[in-house]
């Protein structure tokens, strides 16, 4: 079975159209400090739909959780995961970067949560959406997700 990092991956991977000129959604694993380092298109003019999308995966702790037998039955997996999009530090207003982003962002992760647990029997127990604004050298726009996922051993 793939681990949680392979399967957000390859659901990211999924959210492009069969073969794009440039893919839309992409993804990256590594500790906050590793994501600011990341070159992103310049694309705040475009409009939202046409935008780049990062899913940054910041850390995931696996927690085996074993029966009487000593046997691994599940494991819960708690992480923290980013859904950006660019934006403008000049944008006039917070509740700018809502309407425009984040509220658009936040139902991007609920159609992504929902494509967690689409198979594999993966349980989602947590799933805490924090909104963030220009964050990085980059200025992106979004959530922060903490979230908690059992997975059958």
């Amino acid at each position: 079975m793939a681990s949680l990092q392979e399967k957000i991956q390859n659901l990211v991977n999924e959210l492009n159209p069969p073969a794009p000129a440039e893919p839309l959604f992409h993804y990256a694993y590594g500790k906050d400090h590793w994501q600011n380092l990341a070159d992103h298109s310049k694309d705040e003019n475009k409009p939202f739909e046409e935008r780049n999308k990062y899913f940054k995966l910041l850390w995931v702790d696996d927690d085996p959780r074993f029966n009487s037998y000593s046997a691994a039955e599940s494991i819960k997996c708690d992480g923290e995961l980013l859904i950006l999009a660019s934006s403008k530090l000049s944008d006039p207003s917070y509740e700018y970067k809502y309407e425009v982003h984040i509220k658009k962002l936040k139902e991007l992760a609920m159609q992504f949560v929902n494509m967690i647990t689409d198979c594999d029997n993966y349980q989602v127990t947590r799933w805490k959406m924090i909104e963030v604004e220009n964050i990085y050298d980059e200025n992106l726009d979004g959530l922060k997700v903490q979230f908690s996922i059992n997975i059958p051993a």
